[in-house]
């Protein structure tokens, strides 16, 4: 057993786990169980309370805030960690019991299928914060019970190697086989470890089992889980009925009067999935004639389109219009491969087992730059637009392919005569205003719009040609459109549906609540003779997870904004961390020039042209996103290290950076009113902050 540093000899042995012989091996394991849960939390609680998926970065950082508060807790020696399973067991009860709550929104920002009104549901957001972190208050003082009982570095590299093995091991998961309830199973293996006696064994197997019990009665039976979305199929029967079903009518591509379906992301609407080739039905109905429309329009507007680009091809209608309409070749390019599959199954067309058609599995700007054709018609479809892209950003998953440079990039690649077509169910006047007015921008024309009542437009620009088209269809009529000066969604400010430059009040509100349940976190892990926090540590964390955040966002704007590239930059981001730990272990001493790289590294992050990097080949792009956008990372990385080593109290200084960095977490909300690249300025004030604390030790937060 490593002998504990200087300092700390009088800190508490942990009462768990004393069976394991290595601490090490035991802090690795905490470490593991704590990333894996707090992915697999961040994956499930959004299928079940659809309004979480526009706050999932809102769990990591209350998932930072219960593991900051335990590692704070660790010298009060509550063995805190008994406390585990009853919290989970509080969080799996409160999610389930809400589930199919109606969610409103507010004026400022659109959700598909949420009610209107003067504010959102902010309950079950605050709920869902305050119990996520409590579940990680035991797992913060597991870990800080280890970092109290060896050297910090070497401490600090077993909690990085766990994380690691977290994040490939979820990363796996996700894409394989994922399911909450095996995930929770294995979860609650390995804290089955931290157990010693009979009666704790069986306690926390009741609580466990519990737990288990309520996922399985509230589960889907028909649910698919993608990398993405939680996955359900309902059938419309004749009557308009539905039901949930897992396979199709057999038969479906030959079937006369085949079913439509209806498939649902985190239990409402995504998509359809069927044909609107009218010879299928013995009768017209106007539900196929209203898909006929809308799918088709584009196709009456420019017709003979030979080669087509559809981007975000969902259940296949838009590429069956297309091969109705004499396409001979058609990329079909779609985030989610199993909306893909899909599509396969249910599209009664069987549009994408038709050999003229190329499907691509990958994000639509990524496509967009990988691409070395042209083409007749681009035409985008209904993207997904229900949820973060990632746990560490609050934009959207296709918040890069509507943008202003996005739009640039597919007309430029339309033959001259082509159309470029927009579908979306904008909802909002502002948000019709931006479309046109960013659509008006990126081709130089003026774009022939058309819209229903209910909020749907269909957006077509021309190249070389001015689109012609008569003033109303059967549901679509020809709006004559205005610029009222809505702001333009740009690669670096890439909030399609915000009304402007703001946040929001439904924002401020919520993260205020958040914000104050934090302190109320804090003040009570403190304890009455306790520090407050180390100031140093903390706004290394807040300029750390800020970092991490503008560093996931620049990356997938150069690659797309896949889960895989999301888990890749995770991972890199750690395996820096790791690396810089062991070149601290190499260094004699601390020095403050070590902030002089840092911050140098971060500036020409700030003044180098993102639009410089996009021009770039492939090649070029991933040499930059190795190599300099990590450069950084390193350096603050050998700052803590280095400054860790010398930490008097190890677990103390690891929760003041894991509260710091739920602070970096939710100041990446500014970036809806500065924009991305800003926040590189927040990120070097926090490292200021921290270089400040350092020229003048001894200083302490909230001392009481």
């Amino acid at each position: 057993m490593d002998i504990p540093p200087k300092g700390q000899a009088d800190g508490p042995a942990p009462s768990a786990a004393s069976w394991i012989a290595h601490p090490g091996m035991g802090l690795f394991l905490a470490s593991f169980l704590s990333l894996f849960l707090e992915l697999l939390l961040i994956r499930w609680v959004p299928s079940i309370i659809r309004i979480v998926a526009y706050y999932g970065n809102l769990m990591l950082l209350s998932a930072f805030l219960g593991l900051g508060c335990g590692a704070l807790l660790t010298r009060r020696g509550l063995t805190l960690h008994r406390w585990f399973a009853p919290f989970l067991l509080l969080l799996v009860l409160f999610v389930s019991a809400i589930k199919g709550m109606d969610f409103r929104q507010g004026p400022d920002e659109l959700r598909y299928l949420f009610m209107s009104a003067r504010s959102t549901t902010i309950f079950p957001i605050v709920m869902v914060f305050v119990l996520n972190a409590l579940v990680f208050v035991p797992l913060g003082e597991l870990i800080g019970s280890y970092f109290q009982r060896m050297a910090p570095l070497r401490a600090y590299s077993w909690d990085i190697g766990g994380a690691i093995t977290g994040t490939a091991l979820f990363g796996l998961f996700s894409y394989f086989w994922f399911s909450p309830i095996l995930g929770v199973v294995l979860v609650m293996a390995v804290y089955l470890i931290y157990c010693r006696g009979i009666l704790s064994l069986i306690f926390t197997g009741i609580l466990f089992s519990s737990c288990l019990a309520i996922m399985v009665i509230g589960a889907d039976e028909t649910a698919v889980w993608s990398p993405y979305n939680h996955i359900t199929v309902k059938e419309i029967g004749a009557d308009g009925g539905q039901r949930a079903v897992s396979a199709p009518a057999t038969d479906i591509s030959a079937l006369r009067d085949p079913p439509f379906y209806i498939v649902q992301v985190n239990q409402d609407f995504y998509t359809l999935s069927g044909t609107i080739n009218r010879r299928r039905y013995t009768k017209d109905t106007d539900f196929v004639a209203a898909l006929e429309e809308q799918y088709t329009l584009p196709h009456l507007i420019r017709p003979g389109g030979k080669d087509v680009l559809i981007m975000g091809s969902g259940g296949g209608l838009d590429v069956e219009v297309a091969l109705l309409s004499g396409a001979e070749r058609v990329d079909a390019v779609e985030i989610d491969p199993v909306i893909i599959q899909m599509g396969r199954r249910y599209n009664a067309s069987q549009s994408y087992k038709d050999p003229r058609v190329a499907i691509h599995n990958t994000d639509a700007r990524a496509f967009l730059k990988q691409t070395d054709r042209s083409y007749d018609m681009v035409v985008f479809g209904f993207l997904d637009s229900q949820g973060l892209f990632s746990q560490m950003s609050n934009i959207r998953l296709d918040s890069y392919v509507y943008t202003r440079e996005s739009f640039r990039e597919a007309f430029g690649l339309l033959k001259p005569g082509g159309l470029m077509s927009i579908s979306f169910a904008a909802g909002r006047e502002w948000l019709l205003d931006r479309l046109v007015t960013m659509i008006s921008s990126a081709t130089g024309t003026i774009p022939l719009t058309y819209a229903t009542q209910e909020g749907s437009v269909i957006i077509l620009a021309g190249k070389g040609f001015i689109p012609q088209g008569p003033e109303r269809f059967r549901h679509y009529r020809r709006v004559e459109w205005n610029s009222s000066g809505t702001p333009e969604a740009l690669d670096d400010w890439p909030y399609l549906y915000l009304r402007k430059r703001f946040i929001p009040f439904d924002y401020l509100v919520t993260v205020g609540a958040l914000l104050v349940a934090s302190l109320l976190f804090v003040f009570l892990s403190s304890g009455r003779r306790g520090n407050g926090l180390d100031l140093h540590f903390f706004f290394l964390g807040a300029g750390f997870l800020l970092l991490e955040t503008k560093s996931i966002t620049s990356i997938s704007l150069y690659f797309g904004t896949t889960w895989f590239v999301s888990m890749v930059v995770i991972l890199g981001v750690l395996i820096m961390v790791l690396l810089a730990n062991l070149v601290a272990s190499r260094l004699q001493q601390f020095s403050l020039i070590l902030y002089a790289p840092l911050i140098a590294s971060i500036g020409f992050l700030y003044l180098f042209s993102t639009q410089n990097v996009l021009a770039w080949s492939f090649a070029g792009r991933l040499a930059y996103s190795l190599v300099v956008i990590p450069l950084p990372i390193f350096f603050a990385g050998l700052i803590f290290s280095s400054t860790f080593r010398e930490s008097q109290d190890p677990s103390f200084a690891f929760g003041s950076n894991l509260l710091g960095a739920m602070v970096g977490g939710f100041a990446e909300y500014f970036g809806m009113i500065t924009g991305m690249k800003a926040l590189l300025l927040l990120v070097i004030g926090f490292y200021l902050g921290s270089l400040c604390v350092k020229m003048r030790p001894g200083v302490s937060w909230f001392r009481r």
